[in-house]
């Protein structure tokens, strides 16, 4: 029974040991005198194709800190072909078969793997004198960047890509496959690109105009180079890919506030009194015509100043403010009512004040009253000092 627990655990870890060995692989043809990178790193060209003695292929790899690297003829039905670059990354070659110029091959490595470019190269049965010609390959780097990565509905978005030849040759026939989403259109990409000499670096802008998208989180594709040498060989490039954020449509519409300030206290009836009046738009966005309308007390009376202005517009963030004086006749509690009005909306506000007669008019009654009897007192007074004499 411990003897079987100890065979299980051993074909258990020879799966999980498989399993982990051959995290990913990929099949790909490459025809002679053609390379291909792996991750960035690894570089994989073919040579030579044949039947000697049984189908093979003719292989160099080498990496970007294993320059030399090696070159090795694998055949058909044999064992995976091993290496392993500078920066110790480690693939299993195997050929699955060839055909004129061509190998089908498997490639399997413990990384993730991915063809990050693929190129020509001259092939081995070159002249003396072409083999005394130093190659020139060029290798583009593309980079793309928005002036912004969120956007609302008919917003433009300026789009710049950076390409850079970092290789050793002209890069020519440059065409730019440039994807967008729904929904948003191109305005200036070009579907071509001069050619790009070795250390050059270009620049190329165009906007890309948010018509009709719907809102959401966007991947846009990579862009992708697709190039020669001036020998004839081919070559291709992408960028990363972009994320794009298109935001829902704000809803735009003015807002009016009115408020109505004036002296604190009580009022003299016959006084005047200064009133301001401010309008203010709290919305994010501009009003129409603006018109103002007051209620007031029956007593009260505008001595200077308009009290309902018109105003063409006000913009968001914007306040309109106005003086006027009145003058209240009666005493007691008053109430001016205010209103403002746009469109088809409109906004209130109200100002109370207390109003009191002056000190004298309030003794007006006992005066006029005590005026007859002062008259009659003096009267006496006089008629006294006659009878005196």
């Amino acid at each position: 029974m411990k003897g079987c627990r100890i065979l299980a655990a051993m074909v258990l870890f020879v799966l999980i040991f498989s399993m982990t060995a051959a995290a990913d692989s990929i099949n790909t043809t490459v025809d002679v005198n053609e390379g291909i990178v792996l991750n960035g790193d690894i570089h994989l060209e073919v040579l030579d194709v044949g039947t000697n003695w049984g189908s093979y292929a003719k292989l160099k790899f080498y990496s970007y800190k294993d320059a030399g690297g090696k070159t090795e003829s694998i055949y058909m039905g044999d064992v995976p072909t091993t290496y392993t670059s500078g920066t110790f990354m480690k693939i299993e070659v195997t050929l699955d078969s060839i055909s004129y110029d061509t190998a089908f091959l498997m490639i399997e490595s413990t990384t993730s793997l991915k063809i990050s470019d693929r190129y020509g190269f001259e092939g081995e049965d070159e002249t003396e004198n072409e083999k005394q010609k130093p190659i020139t390959v060029p290798k583009l780097g593309i980079t793309r960047t928005f002036d912004t990565n969120r956007a609302e509905q008919g917003q433009t978005i300026r789009t710049t890509l950076t390409i850079r030849n970092t290789g050793n040759g002209t890069a020519t026939n440059i065409v730019l496959d440039e994807d967008t989403i729904t929904g948003a259109y191109k305005d200036g990409c070009p579907s071509t690109i001069d050619d790009i000499a070795a250390g050059e670096t270009k620049r190329i802008s165009y906007d890309l105009r948010i018509v009709d998208a719907q809102p959401g989180t966007y991947e846009l594709s990579p862009a992708i180079l697709n190039y020669k040498s001036e020998s004839g060989a081919t070559y291709s490039s992408e960028s990363s890919s972009s994320i794009l954020e298109i935001l829902p449509e704000e809803v735009r519409i003015p807002e009016l506030e009115i408020s109505i300030d004036s002296v604190k206290g009580i009022i003299t009836c016959g006084d005047e009194f200064p009133v301001t009046v401010t309008i203010t738009n709290v919305g994010n966005a501009t009003t129409g015509k603006v018109h103002v309308k007051s209620d007031l007390p029956a007593d009260v009376r505008v001595v200077d100043g308009d009290l309902e202005p018109e105003y063409e517009s006000i913009k968001p963030g914007d306040s309109e403010e106005y003086d006027v004086s009145l003058r209240a006749y009666e005493q007691g509690k008053h109430t001016i009512e205010m209103q403002v009005m746009w469109g088809d909306s409109e906004a209130a506000a109200s100002f109370e004040f207390w109003a009191e007669k002056s000190g004298l008019e309030q003794y007006y009654p006992y005066i006029l009253a005590a005026i007859p009897i002062l008259l009659l007192l003096l009267w006496v007074i006089k008629r006294r000092r006659e009878y005196s004499y």
